[in-house]
């Protein structure tokens, strides 16, 4: 519909001159000495609208060839940006299929081919990922050094992954820098607070390991359950990695929140710690108040072998008793129950007990212990029954 107005506007615009030519019988005069000029009028206008039109074309085209080495420029640069995205692609796809030496070279290539900063960094840090995992540290340092010129120090996905990769190669003051760089970039990244749990651990710092887990269980980065099982782990390399005193022992415990307290892996792991600095009391107390708070078989097992003596030791069997009402059938407990008959030389109830212990769940210590105490009461045939029992049991046979 447009081009037929425009076809009936040019047909009357040409029927308009027309006229307008037949009409107009005027005539224009140039002066210029010695020579004057008469031409027609409609000559002299058609002249002078041919002249604007050569004008303008010739202003056209010199326009045009002054801006050929710019346009040529262009094409090049965007053929060169083409090109290494092309590149790119490829080397991305190679990275996760696995060819890492394929993307590793298409990467660098890319890189070479950048010229935006993003594009750089990002061919960059494939390139260097690739090196990594084809364990060519040198040539992945190589990268780190070209991305830092020219991307300079305050780039967090740069710091990200060199502490990332430093810390696979167990470099771990090199991890500490490169986190601490992308610390002051995002210092609540829940990826860089991942990254420092697991240089913690490493180092056993357990108060930065909490500190860290906390702050991670707030942002739901980690569940309930996970938090708590990394704190307790912390907790007992502290006390099996550094030796503490008695007393220290206990103002230790006591800043613990209350919820890991009752945990019977680190019960267990701080009744070892007393008992090895000479508090076999101490560790009652402590595996009493845990189970106090929270029943467990593996501490009443635990309990059993404090090695207290005297009153201490009637008052253990008197306490593993009272639980025995709330929880009869636990063969640990009875395993215990016993094991502190036997240190006191009450020969008939620690047989029953074992008995009862094997009875519910039969295990290699109950058996083993039962096998023992029928050796000392010259009862050897059914001593080496349960010794035989008891090896079957461990061995899973």
């Amino acid at each position: 519909m447009r081009a037929l107005l425009w076809l009936i506007v040019l047909f009357a615009l040409a029927v308009g001159l027309t006229l307008f030519a037949q009409f107009n019988t005027g005539y224009a005069l140039l002066f210029v000495p010695p020579w004057r000029v008469e031409i027609s009028l409609n000559v002299f206008i058609v002249g002078i609208i041919a002249l604007v039109a050569v004008l303008y074309l010739l202003t056209r085209v010199i326009a045009e060839l002054g801006g050929l080495p710019g346009r040529v420029k262009a094409f090049r640069l965007r053929k060169a940006r083409d090109a290494s995205v092309q590149l790119e692609r490829d080397a991305r796809i190679a990275f996760f299929e696995g060819r890492y030496q394929r993307a590793e070279r298409l990467a660098g290539e890319a890189l070479a081919a950048s010229h935006d900063s993003a594009a750089f960094a990002v061919n960059g840090l494939l390139a260097a990922r690739a090196a990594h995992l084809m364990r060519d540290f040198v040539k992945r340092d190589q990268y780190f050094a070209k991305l830092r010129e020219r991307l300079g120090p305050r780039h967090l996905a740069l710091a990200m992954t060199m502490a990332e990769l430093y810390l696979d190669e167990r470099r771990n003051q090199d991890a500490e820098t490169a986190l601490a760089e992308a610390r002051m970039i995002s210092p609540k990244l829940t990826a860089m607070l991942k990254l420092e749990l697991k240089l913690r651990q490493r180092e056993d710092n357990a108060d930065a390991i909490v500190r860290l887990v906390d702050q991670l269980a707030r942002s739901d980065a980690l569940d309930a359950s996970q938090a708590q099982a990394i704190r307790l782990q912390a907790y007992r390399n502290v006390l099996h990695r550094q030796p503490k005193t008695p007393r220290e022992l206990r103002d230790w415990w006591q800043k613990l929140p209350v919820a890991d307290r009752t945990a019977p892996k680190l019960v267990a792991a701080l009744a070892d710690a007393y008992a090895t600095q000479g508090e076999p009391a101490a560790a009652r107390d402590a595996i009493e108040a845990a189970l106090a708070q929270q029943w467990s078989s593996e501490l009443a097992e635990r309990y059993g072998t404090l090695g207290l003596e005297g009153d201490a030791l009637i008052a253990q069997l008197q306490q593993a008793e009272t639980w025995l009402k709330s929880h009869p059938n636990d063969p640990k407990l009875l395993l215990t129950l016993g094991r502190l008959c036997t240190a006191r030389a009450l020969w008939g109830k620690a047989q029953t007990y074992f008995e009862a212990s094997i009875a519910v769940s039969p295990g290699p210590l109950a058996h083993a212990e039962l096998a023992a105490l029928l050796e000392r009461l010259e009862r050897p045939e059914e001593a080496n029954r349960h010794y035989r029992s008891s090896l079957a049991l461990a061995v899973g046979h």
